[in-house]
C-alpha cells in the first residue's frame, strides 16, 4: 500500500472513531440530562413527603412517650373539644397552644405531601416496583390515621386546604392557625384534632402505635429511595 492509501484509510478511519465518539457522548449526555431532570422530579416529591414523615413521627413520639411514662402528655392538654379553638386569641395560638395545634398542623401537613405524592405517582420514575410500594406505604399511613376516626377522605380534605394555589405551597403555621379560626373551615380539621387531643390524654394508644409503625415504614422507604441517611434517627439528635 502506497503512501497516499495509508493516508486515507488514517483520515477514514479517524473520522469513523470521531463520528462514533460524538455520537456516543452526545447520547451519554441526553441520558445524563434525563436522569438528571427525573432525579429532580422525584425528589420534589419525596423529600417534602420525607421530611414531613419524620416531623410526625417525631411529634406522636413525643405524645406516645410521654403517655407511658405519665399517663399523658401534658403540653397538649389544652382543650377539651375542638371548638374551644373559637374564642381563642392569636397570643394563644402563639404560646400555650403551640404544643397542641403545632402538632394537628405537622400531620395535615404531611396529608398533603401523601395526597400531592399521590395523585403524581404516575409521573414519577422509580426503579423496579417502587412506584407500587410507595402508593401502598402512602395507604397504609393512611389507613392507620383512618383506624383513629381521621377518615381517609377528610384527611384527603384537610391535605387540599392546606395546599394553597396557584403557587402551590404549603400554608405556614400561622396561616393555618387562621384558617382553624373559621369555624366552617375548621370543623373539617376537628378529628385530627380529636385525635391528638386523645393521645394527649394517655388514650388510644394501640391506635397511636399503629400509625407511628406506619409512617416509620414510609419513612425508611423514602430514605433508601432517596440514597438518605435515617432521617428519624436525625430528627431525635436534632432535638438534644
Amino acid at each position: 500500500m502506497d503512501t497516499l492509501s495509508v493516508t486515507l484509510v488514517s483520515a477514514l478511519t479517524s473520522g469513523t472513531i470521531s463520528a462514533g465518539l460524538v455520537l456516543l457522548t452526545g447520547r451519554q449526555q441526553r441520558g445524563d440530562n434525563r436522569r438528571t431532570q427525573r432525579e429532580l422530579h422525584n425528589t420534589s416529591y419525596l423529600n417534602p413527603l420525607r421530611w414531613h414523615t419524620a416531623e410526625v413521627h417525631h411529634r406522636l413520639s413525643l405524645y406516645a412517650t410521654a403517655a407511658d411514662r405519665h399517663g399523658s402528655y401534658r403540653p397538649a392538654q389544652v382543650l377539651g373539644e375542638p371548638r374551644e379553638i373559637d374564642d381563642r386569641s392569636e397570643a394563644w395560638f402563639a404560646g400555650e397552644g403551640v404544643p397542641l395545634v403545632s402538632s394537628v398542623w405537622m400531620t395535615a401537613c404531611l396529608f398533603a405531601q401523601m395526597t400531592r405524592t399521590r395523585h403524581d405517582i404516575p409521573f414519577l420514575r422509580l426503579p423496579g416496583k417502587d412506584d407500587t410500594r410507595l402508593a401502598a406505604l402512602i395507604l397504609k399511613v393512611h389507613v392507620a390515621f383512618a383506624a383513629c376516626d381521621v377518615y381517609y377522605a377528610t384527611q384527603s380534605s384537610i391535605g387540599t386546604d392546606v395546599i394553597l394555589e396557584p403557587e402551590g405551597r404549603l400554608r405556614s403555621y400561622r396561616e393555618f392557625c387562621d384558617l382553624l379560626r373559621q369555624p366552617d373551615r375548621r370543623v373539617w380539621a376537628d378529628p385530627l384534632i380529636w385525635f391528638h387531643l386523645a393521645v394527649a390524654n394517655g388514650e388510644r394508644r394501640p391506635d397511636l402505635r399503629r400509625v407511628l409503625d406506619a409512617v416509620q415504614e414510609l419513612s425508611g422507604f423514602l430514605d433508601e429511595s432517596l440514597a438518605g441517611g435515617a432521617s428519624l434517627r436525625a430528627r431525635w439528635d436534632a432535638e438534644r
